[in-house]
C-alpha cells in the first residue's frame, strides 16, 4: 500500500458550509449553530482508495479558513502550501457561486497556481430554496478548466451526508493522478501603508502579522477568536473603535509571552496601520 499525505482547503464565502461539511466527512456529524470561522482550523481524516490498480492510504489534512472577503492576507497565510482545494457554493445565495469565479479562483491561482481542483454546491436538502443547480456549476467549471486541474462538480448537503464522501474522494483521485509543483513566493507585502485602504484591510494585515509573529495561522487562530470576541468586532464590518480595543487586547495577549518592549512595539505598529485607514 503506497501511503501519502495531503494538505487540502476549503474555500468559499462565509456560511457556504465549509466548516460542516468538513464535520461531516471527518466526523459524519452535523451542527445547526453557525459560526464563522476565524483563521484557520485544521482537521485530518484518512481514506483508502485504489489509483490504476495500486492501494492508496491517504491522509488528508483538511484547513477551514476564514470565508469573508477581504481578508486575503490572513487568507494567503492560511492556505500557501495547500496542494489542492475544494470550492464550495451556497446553492441558496447565487452570489456565493459568482464569489467562487471572481474572488476565489483568483485568489487560489495567485497563491498555489493550476491545482486540482473540486466545485461543490452546498445544502441541496434546501430544494424550495436553491436558486440554481449543478448546470450552473458545470458552467462555472467549463470557464474555469484552465484554471485547475479537474473539472469535479457536486451538489451535496453536508445536512444529509449527500455526496461529501464522494466529493473528497475524487479530489483525492485527483491528488494521486497530478503532480503540480508548489507555488512559494506569494509576494506578500504585509504591514505596508500602500496596501491599507479600509479598517477591514488593517484588520487583515494585524491578524495576518499576529499570526507570523506566532508561527502560523492555526497556532494563533484560538488567540485571534478570544481578543476578536472580547474586542466586539464585526468581521464583516469592523468599526474603528472595536479595532483599537483589539490591538490593545492583543499586546496584552503578547505579553504573556513576549518581552514587554515586544508587545509594545507591536502594539504602536498595528495602531500605525490602522490609521493609513481611510474609512
Amino acid at each position: 500500500m503506497i501511503r501519502e499525505s495531503k494538505n487540502i482547503v476549503l474555500l468559499g464565502d462565509s456560511a457556504v458550509g465549509k466548516t460542516c461539511l468538513i464535520n461531516r466527512f471527518c466526523a459524519d456529524s452535523f451542527g445547526e449553530n453557525y459560526k464563522p470561522t476565524i483563521g484557520k482550523n485544521v482537521t485530518e481524516k484518512e481514506i483508502s482508495m485504489d489509483v490504476g490498480g495500486k492501494s492508496y492510504q491517504m491522509n488528508f489534512m483538511v484547513w477551514d479558513i476564514i470565508g469573508q472577503k477581504g481578508y486575503r492576507y490572513c487568507q494567503t497565510t492560511s492556505f500557501y502550501n495547500a496542494r489542492g482545494v475544494i470550492m464550495v457554493s451556497d446553492l441558496t445565495r447565487k452570489e456565493t457561486l459568482d464569489s467562487i469565479m471572481n474572488y476565489w479562483i483568483p485568489l487560489v491561482l495567485r497563491i498555489l497556481g493550476p491545482v486540482p481542483m473540486v466545485l461543490l454546491g452546498n445544502k441541496s436538502d434546501l430544494v424550495d430554496e436553491c436558486q440554481y443547480g449543478i448546470l450552473e456549476i458545470e458552467n462555472l467549471a467549463n470557464k474555469r478548466e484552465a484554471f485547475g486541474i479537474g473539472r469535479n462538480v457536486y451538489v451535496v448537503s453536508a445536512k444529509t451526508g449527500d455526496n461529501v464522501e464522494a466529493a473528497f474522494n475524487d479530489l483525492a483521485q485527483l491528488l494521486v493522478k497530478n503532480y503540480v509543483p508548489m507555488k512559494l513566493d506569494v509576494g506578500l507585502r504585509l504591514m505596508e501603508k500602500s496596501e491599507i485602504n479600509t479598517v477591514k484591510d488593517a484588520l487583515d494585515h494585524i491578524m495576518a502579522d499576529f499570526a507570523d509573529q506566532f508561527g502560523k495561522m492555526e497556532y494563533a487562530t484560538p488567540f485571534l477568536q478570544h481578543q476578536l470576541t472580547i474586542s466586539n468586532v464585526d468581521m464583516d464590518d469592523p468599526a474603528r473603535g472595536s479595532v483599537e480595543l483589539f490591538i490593545k487586547n492583543l499586546a496584552k495577549a503578547e505579553g504573556l509571552y513576549k518581552e514587554a518592549f515586544k508587545s509594545d512595539e507591536n502594539c504602536k505598529k498595528r495602531q500605525v496601520i490602522l490609521r493609513y485607514a481611510k474609512d
